[in-house]
């Protein structure tokens, strides 16, 4: 198990680096855009024993697309951290985070995000029985997660999940019912990954995906795969 570090002395951050535990680490570039923040990767040239040798910094800002008022983000993530610990599903660890920044650092988890694997030659079984067998993990200790394609990697045929965010189990977004849907959508996640408009995945003004084109793919494919 891996506890919450101690806040504000483990992350100092300036403009060109970032202090963890008094090791310099320099941003290499950036990993992505969610819904309330920005993550880049950062690499230390320095050797330490107990430090890895890249992190991710997450940092959060206004969107306009939080799910959770922008003041309790990063409570919130932190207690997500905590849930994730309980479910024991594979994710990166949290090395510090600092209210004064309102940011994050935790592990970097190298491989392939299953978006990407999606693009470039589609997911199978493998794939799909790897996730549900995640998200049956998860209900059973009673959450569940952000399921979109962008939070997970595939490293080493290990599923990972590489987001914090984690809430009560609801029926209604667990991956059956909400997240598959993005999974199986490739044309779309293509054009909206090109566009950035979520017309390509979503309804019309709903944070609901495009079901209907794909409810004999996801019902053939849980009962293949239960």
């Amino acid at each position: 198990m891996h506890p919450i570090p101690h806040p504000l002395s483990q992350l100092v951050l300036h403009e060109e680096q970032l202090l963890l535990d008094g090791i310099a680490y320099h941003p290499i570039r950036e990993l992505g855009r969610g819904k309330s923040a920005i993550s880049w990767l950062y690499r230390r040239q320095d050797p330490h024993p107990d430090l890895p040798a890249e992190l991710v910094l997450k940092r959060y800002c206004h969107t306009g697309y939080e799910t959770v008022p922008f003041a309790q983000i990063l409570e919130f993530e932190l207690c997500s951290y905590l849930r994730l610990i309980e479910s024991a599903i594979p994710h990166p660890r949290l090395l510090a985070y600092s209210t004064e920044h309102y940011a994050l650092a935790k592990e970097y988890i190298a491989g392939e995000l299953i978006v990407d694997i999606q693009q470039r030659e589609g997911l199978d079984d493998r794939h799909f029985s790897a996730m549900l067998q995640m998200a049956s993990q998860l209900q059973a200790t009673g959450y569940h997660v952000d399921f979109f394609p962008t939070n997970f990697v595939l490293r080493d045929q290990e599923l990972f999940y590489i987001d914090y965010e984690a809430h009560p189990y609801s029926e209604e977004w667990n991956f059956a019912n909400w997240g598959i849907f993005y999974w199986l959508n490739r044309e779309g996640m293509a054009a909206y990954l090109a566009s950035g408009e979520v017309g390509h995945i979503n309804k019309p003004g709903q944070p609901k995906p495009l079901e209907e084109p794909f409810w004999r793919q996801r019902e053939s494919l849980l009962r293949r795969l239960a």
